[in-house]
């Protein structure tokens, strides 16, 4: 995770200025790639969130988390933890927020880092929220994903987008920024969905999951 800073924060603030009242798409992923026997999978869930609820809803969640800082896996160490996910979870709203989830279920066994199905998942979620693929939000032009500590990964996510645009599946007006969690805490938000889909799909637990399904579409890949 990259730190916080008010450079950070400007540049987020310019890009909201630019898209103006359209809706702001929030990204994160969840994966396991490792040859260990178990299933591989790559998972990047969006939460998208209108304009007028953007700073209600970032309020609402520093109310429910005073001290700033929040990691979902953390949480889910414990039951209080775990009730305090399941708050958070209550902050979504029907129709105001959708959560979009694609699973890319088949990680090939030379993907070792899992990058290649990053880029197809990725790929598919920025199409599917900027064309407004399940009619529950308008179209988003602004996704904001969580700045990765090694910059080759910020490098691929970026080339995933210039090839996207390059195919024609989204317009060039569909931009991308990174942003640590710490900067912007509507990152919480597809932390909080990508742990609870974690919860119901390897762990079989649906009660975080339960809280958001009716708001979530789930796009699976091959």
């Amino acid at each position: 995770m990259t730190p916080a800073g008010p450079g950070q924060r400007t540049v987020l603030q310019t890009h909201y200025a630019k898209v103006g009242n359209g809706p702001v798409a929030y990204l994160d992923e969840t994966y396991h790639v490792e040859n260990d026997g178990r299933p591989k999978f790559y998972v990047i869930a969006a939460v998208v969130v209108l304009e007028q609820d953007r700073d209600e809803l970032r309020a609402e969640l520093d109310h429910h988390v005073p001290g700033g800082w929040w990691h979902t896996t953390d949480h889910l160490r414990d039951s209080s933890g775990r009730d305090q996910v399941r708050q958070l979870l209550k902050t979504f709203q029907v129709p105001e927020e959708t959560c979009v989830i694609v699973e890319k279920a088949s990680v090939a066994a030379g993907d070792k880092d899992g990058m290649h199905a990053r880029e197809a998942a990725l790929g598919r979620l920025l199409a599917a929220v900027h064309h407004a693929t399940f009619k529950t939000h308008p179209p988003v032009n602004l996704a904001v994903l969580e700045e990765q500590r090694e910059g080759r990964k910020n490098n691929a996510d970026r080339a995933t987008r210039k090839k996207l645009i390059a195919a024609g599946a989204i317009a060039q007006s569909m931009a991308m920024v990174m942003a640590s969690p710490g900067s912007e805490h509507l990152l919480w938000l597809p932390d909080l969905v990508c742990s609870a889909y974690r919860q119901k799909t390897v762990h079989g637990a649906t009660d975080l999951f339960d809280e958001i399904q009716a708001m979530t579409h789930v796009i699976q890949m091959p």
